[in-house]
């Protein structure tokens, strides 16, 4: 096809249309200025801005320096053709997006199929009719409006996402203000814990505080769901385990009695919402650990020399059942003893091989450090359980506490 018949194709009827799409930067590529030219004066009818260029090196170098919403580029020229820009746009990160119209006498299928591959999005005859060119430019236009549109949608939920990922920062660092200080609570009694926290924030908490003057109030417990609505729930749950709290609604102290109050008190919402809890009543003249559950596995007792104990039983959780009991149990503890609460987080981890480490293992391994200092025995009950999974990132909360009871 000769120059002259070329431009007669793309300028034919253009006085004639209108286009009322909003107005955007079109990069017209060719070697042949005449057509250029013409091209540019259609395009601008239309309501575009067109920047030129003779080749697709000329046009790159445009490309890093003006914003560019379409391109329209012949497919032969010299320097750097139509096919190379495609694949040098589209390899660009910065310049990906970028709709491309090659303008082509070629109509073979593997010609066509070739520029596809190499980053084309349409194609245009340059024997093709106004109307079709003009259907075309709309058509890559839309796809670019798309593109914006998804581009701005995009930071939008970037920007949503950093403002929640803010906000559970906060709640999180609340959380940890809550949570016992490492130490001693009481004489002859030290307190340790890991806790981590998953990316999700969940509903984990514990407690441990004096209860009057002759009792350490101990308490875990594990809110259904994750985000800051579940940790919130466990903070305000929480806060009733304080010393000036608990005198006022459960002045005996009783793990069971103050399990069954939280039961008809929290009944298990229309959301399904609902959590599990451990809570212990150490007597601190005498070492007697009454606890109750509800719904949680219970602690790990270690001594020296003997195997560890659970301390628990299945029961359900929180709201399932207005009428549950819940009794308080008996274990005595004496000086050289350990006591571990523990969230599902630490134990219900999986192996490369789908097999769970449980609370065996994790019994197992507080057993094996029961000599060591506390703050390094957690620390390497951790590992084990990150050993297990071959993962340092916890899909769940994850709470261990070590109570050591000190001669």
């Amino acid at each position: 096809m000769s120059q002259y018949e070329k431009l007669d194709s793309i300028t034919a009827g253009s006085e004639k249309m209108t286009d009322t799409t909003l107005c955007v930067s079109i990069l017209l590529v060719d070697d042949e200025k005449v057509i250029r030219m013409v091209t540019k004066k259609r395009l601008q009818k239309l309501g575009h801005s067109v920047i030129e260029a003779e080749n697709g090196r000329e046009a790159l170098d445009i490309l890093r320096t003006k914003p560019v919403d379409l391109i329209i580029s012949d497919w032969m020229m010299p320097e750097m053709d139509g096919l190379e820009l495609c694949e040098a746009v589209k390899s660009d990160v910065q310049l990906s997006s970028i709709y491309i119209i090659l303008m082509t006498a070629l109509d073979q299928p593997d010609q066509i199929a070739e520029g596809l591959t190499r980053g084309a999005d349409d194609f245009l005859a340059k024997s093709a009719s106004e109307q079709e060119i003009s259907a075309r430019v709309k058509a890559g236009l839309r796809t670019c409006q798309l593109i914006k549109n998804l581009a701005h949608s995009h930071e939008v939920i970037l920007e949503q996402q950093r403002a929640l990922d803010a906000e559970l920062k906060s709640a999180g660092e609340f959380v940890l203000s809550l949570l016992p200080p490492h130490g001693k609570p009481v004489p002859n009694v030290e307190v340790a814990w890991e806790f981590r926290p998953s990316e999700r924030m969940g509903g984990d908490l514990f407690q441990v505080t004096p209860w009057g003057n002759e009792h350490l109030g101990l308490m875990i417990l594990d809110m259904s769901g994750h985000g800051i609505g579940p940790a919130l729930r466990a903070v305000s749950l929480a806060m009733t385990f304080r010393d000036e709290q608990m005198a006022q609604r459960h002045p005996s102290y009783d793990p069971g009695e103050i399990i069954a109050r939280l039961n008809i008190e929290n009944p298990l919402t229309d959301q399904g919402e609902y959590f599990t809890i451990w809570v212990g009543s150490l007597h601190l003249p005498t070492l007697q650990l009454r606890y109750a559950t509800a719904g949680h596995p219970g602690a790990i007792v270690t001594r020296s020399g003997v195997p560890h104990q659970t301390l628990g039983a299945q029961s359900l959780p929180i709201g399932f059942d207005p009428g549950q009991s819940y009794v308080s149990q008996q274990c005595a503890l004496t000086g050289g003893d350990r006591l571990y609460l523990f969230s599902d987080g630490i134990y219900e981890v999986m192996s490369p091989n789908e097999t769970m480490w449980g609370t065996e293992g994790l019994g197992e391994s507080c057993d094996v450090v029961h000599e060591k200092p506390m703050a390094k025995a957690l620390t390497w009950i951790v590992q084990q359980s990150q050993a297990w999974q071959k993962d340092e990132k916890f899909g769940d909360d994850v709470a261990l506490i070590g109570i050591d009871i000190q001669s």
